[in-house]
């Protein structure tokens, strides 16, 4: 099978999509000719990745195909979906390509789709608009406050709503990574026979790594609880920072480690405005994905104050590290979560809630033990890339046997 995979999130991997496309694709390309047309991510305008970084990432079972430049705008993507409009047929035609898998939000080849639907096509729905806004919105952060990419989002949210709307009328198969998800498609979008295929993740490689000394790892003995992800108002990070100093309040005995974000100015001010001492956190900034187990799992808990979510990967590779999570109890982290069984789950918006569940496990050893030996079974059991790629495939050859 010929399969040109879209993945404008690709390597150095970034967030979810990104996370999505490696894991699917590093299975994938085991036993079929997988196209990976992608973009090349640039910092301070040296290529982050070259291109033989990539291929020897994939042991050169990957055909890699890149079109386009990034700089981590709001924009970039927009580059991305012209270049594919360029590109696209003829990497197709040139190579026989069965199957074209792209998702949503990003909208590879929405310039494509618009002018003509290829049946072959599958798209995977992590995101919709609606969901972004409604959970910035939710935050309760002014404007001006936002993330500028979540600023763009709601000054745009008209046009690209209408876009998504028809961008998912001409997309003939559907997957998307929760049930919550396919509910919302189908009652809001009228979109029908919709696949669901959990995310998964790499169960060998997000395991345990234990320091003797945490030192080593967050420059601290303390208990570490982390966040890891992008800090944006969707992602619940203010909620985040009341229910710190809620928790500092209670005890001293504690650290917060933020991955992802950066040191800047801008954060050092948030903190501050709360009133959170600087010896209470460390912003780690970005980790590079093959650090992440050993981060995960020196860590006491792992928090998601999400307003809006989809099916997220640091959950899923947080509790294959046997660490154990508290998340909002909103879009598909129900399904990942258990509460009270193999994690805990507290109502969005709520820093109170939040800071009560923080310091419940930091006082109970024996749940923490108990939450994590069942986080750990459950990922096994349900949330590998194997599961996923395996079921992926099945949805193609679905697809070609229509044919």
């Amino acid at each position: 099978m010929n399969i040109a995979f879209l993945a404008p999130e690709f390597l150095p991997n970034w967030g979810g999509a990104g996370t999505y496309s490696i894991e699917l694709v590093k299975h994938l390309s085991k036993i079929h000719n997988v196209h990976v047309i992608t973009l090349r991510r640039e910092k301070n305008k040296v290529s982050a990745y070259d291109n033989e970084e990539i291929l020897d990432f994939f042991d050169n079972k990957i055909c890699l195909h890149t079109i386009s430049n990034a700089n981590d705008t709001f924009l970039y993507n927009a580059a991305f979906q012209y270049a594919c409009l360029r590109e696209l047929p003829k990497i197709c035609k040139e190579n026989n390509i069965d199957i074209i898998h792209a998702d949503v939000p990003h909208m590879s080849d929405v310039m494509l789709r618009l002018i003509k639907s290829n049946k072959n096509t599958v798209t995977t729905v992590h995101s919709i608009i609606e969901g972004h806004r409604q959970g910035i919105v939710a935050s309760g952060l002014d404007f001006m406050s936002m993330d500028a990419s979540e600023r763009y989002t709601l000054a745009l949210f008209p046009m690209l709503k209408i876009i998504q709307r028809l961008y998912l009328k001409k997309s003939p198969t559907i997957i998307t990574v929760s049930n919550w998800m396919k509910e919302v498609l189908e009652k809001n979008y009228g979109v029908d026979d919709v696949n669901v295929i959990y995310n998964g993740v790499d169960h060998n490689f997000f395991s345990q790594k234990k320091k003797n000394n945490m030192k080593i790892v967050f420059d601290t003995n303390k208990p570490v609880v982390l966040y890891s992800g992008r800090p944006i108002a969707l992602k619940g990070i203010n909620i985040l920072l009341k229910a710190i100093k809620n928790v500092i309040n209670e005890t001293d005995n504690i650290h917060f480690a933020f991955a992802g974000v950066e040191p800047d100015k801008k954060w050092i001010r948030l903190f501050e405005n709360e009133g959170i001492p600087a010896d209470y956190y460390s912003l780690l900034g970005y980790i590079p994905h093959d650090e992440m187990p050993e981060i995960y799992s020196n860590s006491a808990i792992l928090v998601q104050p999400s307003l809006m979510e989809n099916l997220p990967f640091s959950v899923l590779e947080a509790m294959s590290c046997g660490l154990p999570v508290i998340g909002s109890n909103v879009g598909g982290i129900p399904e990942i979560i258990d509460d009270g069984i193999d994690g805990l789950l507290v109502q969005p918006g709520n820093p109170e809630m939040l800071a009560k569940k923080i310091l419940f496990l930091l006082n109970n050893e024996s749940e923490i033990k108990r939450l994590s030996r069942n986080a750990r079974e459950k990922i096994i059991r349900k949330f590998t890339s194997e599961i996923m790629a395996c079921k992926t495939q099945k949805v193609y050859e679905k697809i070609l046997q229509i044919k």
